[in-house]
């Protein structure tokens, strides 16, 4: 009788370790699969930036051809965010080329006879919809992979986070606006 309870014991001790590691599994793809569709979110609006691209590009062309290092950033980052299917490789991108795409409706607003009134301001606010909206999405996303980092960080999940090779996501930062 003692044997049998014993077994049972080990077994039910056995039964905890499973569930627990199982749990701790499923939690860690759970906010791994959120950083994932919070990026998808922003994912979204950045393609439409990206979209305004050839527009902004065409303006800063006609205004200044000595600003062509710029255009060419801004052309190459394009290139690259939409060639790659990577979440860090797109995150550095975002957070490289943030400040080039400001800069670039800046030289467009200095430069206000080369184009229409209308077709700048029109520009200007599909930009600042988008990027306010990137901005509310970038908080989001950054809580998300603060709350997954730090999951995989903690005691012993950060066991299990090795053995299963779950790694760090890097975070959003928002680009300060550049100057005229």
């Amino acid at each position: 009788m003692g044997l049998i309870v014993f077994w049972i014991i080990i077994l039910l001790c056995c039964y905890m370790l499973i569930r627990y590691l199982v749990g701790t599994y499923n939690s860690l793809v759970f906010l791994k699969n959120n950083c994932y569709k919070a990026f998808a979110n922003i994912d979204v609006l950045l393609k439409k930036r990206f979209d305004l691209l050839p527009a902004i590009v065409q303006i800063a062309d006609q205004a200044m051809t000595h600003e062509k290092f710029l255009i060419n950033m801004l052309v190459k980052s394009r290139d690259t965010y939409i060639s790659t299917s990577d979440l860090d490789t797109k995150i550095n991108t975002i957070n490289q080329t943030a400040a080039y795409f400001q800069k670039a409706i800046i030289i467009a607003e200095n430069y206000p006879h080369l184009i229409s009134k209308n077709t700048l301001l029109e520009l200007q606010s599909q930009t600042k919809r988008i990027e306010d909206q990137i901005a509310d999405r970038r908080e989001f996303f950054n809580q998300t992979v603060t709350l997954y980092n730090t999951g995989i960080q903690l005691f012993p999940n950060v066991i299990f986070a090795f053995l299963f090779g779950f790694k760090m996501i890097s975070l959003l930062y928002a680009q300060q606006e550049p100057k005229q």
